[in-house]
């Protein structure tokens, strides 16, 4: 563990003891947390009626008096009793809770503390680095836990708000869907506040995508001639780049073939590009998206264990650094030179950038701030490949903002034939690269200039030397995609009306926060309301349903909702507010929202959906009966069982290993998976690869060992 790593120290396995040190005169234990150990009761664990069949009569349901009840996670009561074991031991003095800096990070340790009774002083680790200079430095400088206590009554108010409004609306759904007899076996139809905006814009993009009407274009397309030399312009006008007529394009090209233009303007100026800015976790998911094609899940596990390597700063929103960082710069660059892939690049032209406000800012920090590769050198054969790829663009963020502007030269002709037929052409040459060469070597080098230009002065003839007409298609807005969508969830505000926006800024129109986004695309694939394919986030029949039954643009699905939620939550972590109205509030508007879409309900048709929807919630058919295979949630069954008593059934996961949606349709096609690789051995840490095949006679699944290839020995 990192946190053990400047000090003397010793892995017990289940925790690091840290020796006697300056910084522990009487030395230390350390205990990893594993993430959550601690969850909200469900329902039932309140009243026992609760915990039945859902109906709308239960609804709201709400703790008593605001006493929610907070219990050990099943699965990790064992971690619990460990680190409870330690918080209780009568030798140990203090407590350091060492959670991520972020209101999660916060609420996670407080839990445990809670629950196991915790009477110790607490202080608090705080650090957005994991090298070892970073960590000794803030084990020597520890806060007062009543310091970071806002952020815990923040991330305590988010989590009983989304309990109350899950737990409520998600039910709510559920059931009136079901009297409308649609029934979804992938979980029912959960709703949470994040989650059913997004949710909304991006069944907004679907419906302006297949409403859109496309029209045919004709473009025409002059090349000019000034003795040997040429250019093309083409043809426009204000407020118009296309003509949408055939016969009118045609028209114009005749009167163009063979005539000659008079040069009207010839513009020309530098253009320079400052170098990036650093990333934050947003935009390097959107980067590392286009790289890899991995979704914003896979790109935070890998930043997660970066910076678990010490190798990268904390992941979170910032694009700007304090000085205090800047400060690393200088050993940072001396140990990337060391690296062949840099080396090139260094020494950099600008030695430092700590007045640079574009990159050095502390007013646009919080306790977070930008990426940043970290000044522990970096080995690349004990990284993964992805691995690799992620912190190489951390690393040329970097170095690039040492860099000077790249410079650009850019031309403007507009020519004019007849003195009412204008033509545009541009042109644009890098004259000084700049920091563009730091991504040359990524194969990313800047392209050549757009065109040639001759010198050219207004007034100037020039002969029109051929005409050409392209045809086009007007095309609607492109998909959303993974990467993109984290942005969008950043910044909700182009997907909003200007007078739907109650005067929020873009920063309060943001949909989750840095380290959530992720999991909540993941639960929106999850629940199949969206899916992914070729990179590309479609809606799916369920999430046209449920978006469809709460309302476009409702108070559930609009991000005015989360983004007037966040506003104030943020405030409640500053300390400017309680967290116990922002509660009730909840409470209030979850009342009211439950009777109007009970009301609404009764208008609700989904006629136009229900085949489409049907067919996408069938695995296939059952070997049994031949009635269809769905996704029970935690198995796959016969929807025949109400009708016939037909118990067909395929399980999700076998020895260890998780089936997938491909896996379970070869079985009921061919009765056979294809091989598959990793299934645990029983009681062992070894692994073997198999077939799946459905034995008729036992009805149940068996392996099959019959051509598999033989493991080759280490």
């Amino acid at each position: 563990m990192k946190l053990a790593q400047p000090y003397k120290h010793k892995d017990l396995k289940t925790h690091i003891e840290i020796f006697p040190c300056k910084t522990f005169p009487q030395g230390a234990i350390i205990v990893n947390a594993v993430g959550h150990i601690c969850e909200l009761a469900n329902p039932a664990e309140y009243k026992k009626e609760w915990g039945g069949r859902w109906s709308v009569e239960q609804l709201p349901i709400v703790p008593e008096e605001h006493k929610f009840i907070l219990k050990v996670t099943p699965s990790k009561r064992k971690v619990f009793n460990l680190i409870s074991k330690y918080i209780k031991d009568s030798t140990i003095s203090t407590v350091v809770h060492c959670g991520d800096i972020a209101r999660e990070g916060e609420l996670l340790i407080m839990e445990i503390l809670l629950l196991a009774g915790n009477k110790k002083p607490v202080k608090r680790l705080w650090t957005s680095s994991l090298t070892p200079t970073a960590v000794k430095k803030a084990f020597d400088n520890l806060k007062d836990q009543k310091d970071t206590m806002p952020l815990y009554y923040e991330a305590l108010a988010r989590q009983r708000a989304d309990w109350i409004m899950g737990i409520n609306f998600s039910r709510l759904t559920t059931v009136l869907l079901e009297q409308k007899g649609i029934q979804s076996n992938s979980g029912g139809f959960p709703v949470g506040r994040v989650m059913t905006s997004i949710l909304g814009i991006i069944y907004k993009r679907e419906m302006e995508i297949r409403n859109f009407v496309s029209r045919p274009y004709w473009d025409v397309l002059a090349e000019f001639s000034l003795g040997e030399q040429s250019f093309i312009g083409k043809w426009y006008k204000p407020g118009a780049d296309h003509i949408f007529n055939e016969e009118q394009a045609a028209v114009l090209a005749d009167i163009c073939k063979d005539n000659e233009a008079v040069i009207y303007s010839v513009e020309k100026k530098k253009e320079e590009n400052q170098p990036p800015q650093f990333y934050n976790l947003t935009q390097l998911q959107l980067e590392g998206n286009k790289r890899l094609g991995l979704s914003a899940a896979e790109i935070l596990e890998i930043a997660q264990s970066l910076y678990l390597k010490g190798l990268i700063t904390y992941p979170a929103s910032p694009v700007h650094i304090t000085r205090e960082e800047a400060k690393l710069f200088p050993t940072i660059l001396s140990n990337l030179s060391k690296i062949p892939e840099y080396n090139p690049l260094l020494p950099v032209p600008i030695d430092d950038i700590s007045s640079n406000k574009r990159y050095v800012d502390e007013s646009k920090t919080d306790d977070h701030f930008a990426l940043l590769v970290t000044e522990e050198p970096v080995n690349f054969e004990q990284l993964t490949d992805h691995e690799k790829v992620i912190y190489d663009m951390i690393a040329r963020s970097v170095i690039a903002a040492h860099y000077p502007n790249a410079v650009y030269d850019k031309t403007e002709i507009i020519s004019v034939i007849e003195d009412k037929f204008s033509f545009k052409t541009k042109g644009k040459q890098l004259v000084e690269p700049g920091w563009k060469v730091v991504f040359q070597t990524e194969g990313t080098q800047e392209n050549q200039p757009e065109m040639a230009l001759p010198s050219l002065e207004e007034g100037d003839l020039v002969k029109v030397r051929t005409v050409d007409i392209e045809q086009g298609i007007t095309a609607p807005k492109a998909r959303l995609n993974q990467g993109s969508l984290v942005k969008v969830m950043e910044n909700a505000s182009a997907f909003i009306e200007k007078d739907e926006k109650q005067g929020l800024s873009k920063s309060d129109l943001s949909l989750g926060t840095v380290a959530t986004r992720a999991d909540i695309i993941k639960k929106l694939l999850e629940k199949k309301y969206i899916s992914v394919k070729k990179n590309e986030v479609y809606i799916e029949p369920k999430g046209q349903i449920l978006i469809k039954a709460l309302g476009e643009n409702s108070y559930l699905t609009s991000p005015v909702t989360t983004g007037n939620m966040e506003k104030y939550l943020e405030m409640v972590g500053k300390g400017k507010k309680d967290y116990k109205p922002f509660v009730q509030r909840t409470i209030d508007v979850t009342k009211e929202y439950i009777e109007k879409i009970k009301e609404d309900s009764k208008n609700w048709d989904f006629t136009e959906i229900m085949e489409q929807f049907q067919k996408e919630e069938t695995v296939g058919p059952c070997i049994e009966c031949k009635e269809p295979i769905v996704d029970k949630g935690n198995f796959y069954g016969c929807t025949g069982y109400n009708s016939s008593g037909c118990s067909f059934s395929l399980p999700k996961e076998k020895s260890g290993k998780k089936l997938s949606q491909h896996h379970i349709t070869s079985i009921l096609e061919k009765g056979t998976t294809p091989l598959i690789k990793g299934f645990k051995k029983r009681n062992k840490d070894d692994t073997f690869d198999a077939f799946l095949v459905w034995n008729k006679e036992e009805k149940r699944l068996k392996f099959n060992f019959e051509g598999v290839p033989p493991k080759s020995k280490k």
